[in-house]
């Protein structure tokens, strides 16, 4: 093994007095049990779940496991043995050091990272062992994860008699559908990000940089217990306002400019993602409407958003408001669930024929784009109810 390793002990018996987790154990064992029901039908004795700094939602939702160095993660979860994951994401040789003590299972077996240590145990070595020992050399696989390839070809390699296959949408479906205690964590997230929507807002003065609402922003987020921001936080203003999504620059506001930010912050592994925009001072009767118009797609959809809505046909609500008020041409419709990251089902496009469902948390940003005059884009964060939406964030919508 590499010099120094495990000068810090990483053993459960010493590594448990420093757990720290944002929910209970059982929490993290519902989910288990919710992966185990849905690996039945799939037919799966195993499954493998990959993650790296890249792709990391699933390993942090299932294990606590935080990525600082960048390797790759894998957690082990059989039909019926015990859970357990293996990473190389070690920084300077030592797992106390990379976060390993804030992983509630029990068995997490460590290796050195090929660009830290040559010649070393692998993860692949660590999870050869972990598969052997639970029996599965002959099993039926399967692999999840944007980066996964790695894994399969290790299966194949090392264990020929077995079957692997990918299952991608197995993790995603799991993870749309939110605990209450989910949502209570998504909601500390929206709280950082109103408290930065509002720091921004109420600064968008003549002279004011855009670099500096950033960072009032930014210092908003981190006040409220933000682990990082979600994103680099985007921030527009003036004949940029109508490109969106662009770093801040050391431009300085003047009077009459539309001004966009997007933003968001990350509370106990859980993420938000919002957006406000306004004039400085007081708006042309054209700013105005174009603003206003933005906000009457957001509550006309949200109105008709419940569990069995077709996110198709709100599609064709915002359309037809947009229509009405003469910005379809700069309409894109346009939302996405969050959790552990910022995309996760439910997605929203015209014509998507998917459903809402109960407890699903999802970004609404239905936006007007028009390029050299302005963003209209107020984006906020809603779970679905049992019988309409409930929206998580307590920032005003209009700032006009």
């Amino acid at each position: 093994m590499p010099f120094g390793w495990g000068r810090v002990s990483y053993m459960w018996d010493y590594r448990s007095k420093w757990l720290e987790l944002p929910f209970p154990v059982s929490e993290y064992e519902q989910r288990i049990d919710k992966i185990r029901k849905m690996m039945e039908p799939e037919k799966i004795d195993c499954l493998l779940v990959h993650g790296n700094r890249a792709d990391r939602a699933a390993v942090r939702y299932l294990a606590n496991f935080e990525d600082f160095y960048g390797g790759d993660s894998v957690v082990v979860i059989p039909a019926r043995e015990a859970v357990g994951m293996a990473t190389n994401a070690i920084m300077h040789g030592e797992p106390m050091h990379s976060g390993i003590q804030q992983v509630w299972m029990e068995d997490v077996r460590c290796a050195a990272h090929p660009r830290t240590v040559d010649k070393a145990w692998t993860i692949w070595d660590q999870l050869e062992d972990m598969l052997k020992e639970r029996g599965l050399a002959e099993a039926t696989y399967g692999v999840s994860g944007d980066y996964a390839d790695d894994v399969v070809a290790f299966i194949r390699e090392r264990f020929p008699k077995a079957k692997v296959k990918k299952v991608t949408g197995l993790l995603p479906r799991a993870m749309a559908i939110k605990s209450r205690l989910e949502v209570e964590q998504i909601r500390k997230a929206c709280a950082g990000a109103d408290a930065a929507l509002t720091a921004v807002m109420e600064n968008c003065k003549p002279g004011v940089s855009e670099y500096e609402l950033a960072g009032l922003a930014n210092e908003a987020m981190f006040r409220l217990g933000a682990e990082e921001t979600a994103f680099p936080i985007a921030m527009s203003s003036g004949p940029r306002a109508g490109f969106k999504h662009t770093a801040p620059t050391d431009r300085k506001l003047q009077l009459g400019d539309l001004v966009y930010t997007d933003l968001g912050c990350r509370v106990g592994g859980y993420y938000s993602d919002c957006s406000r925009n306004r004039a400085v001072g007081e708006p042309t009767k054209e700013q105005r409407h174009f603003m206003e118009a933005n906000v009457l797609i957001n509550e006309a959809c949200m109105a008709a958003a419940r569990p069995g809505a077709v996110i198709g046909d709100i599609a064709k609500i915002a359309i037809e408001v947009a229509k009405e008020n003469g910005y379809e041409d700069y309409l894109y419709f346009r939302g996405h669930g969050i959790g552990t990251t910022t995309h996760v089902p439910p997605s929203f496009f015209p014509g998507n024929p998917a459903k809402l469902e109960e407890n699903m948390v999802f970004c609404f940003e239905p936006m007007l784009v028009k390029k050299e005059f302005g963003t209209g884009c107020v984006e906020d964060i809603y779970r679905v109810t049992k019988d309409g939406v409930e929206n998580l964030n307590k920032c005003p919508a209009r700032w006009w």
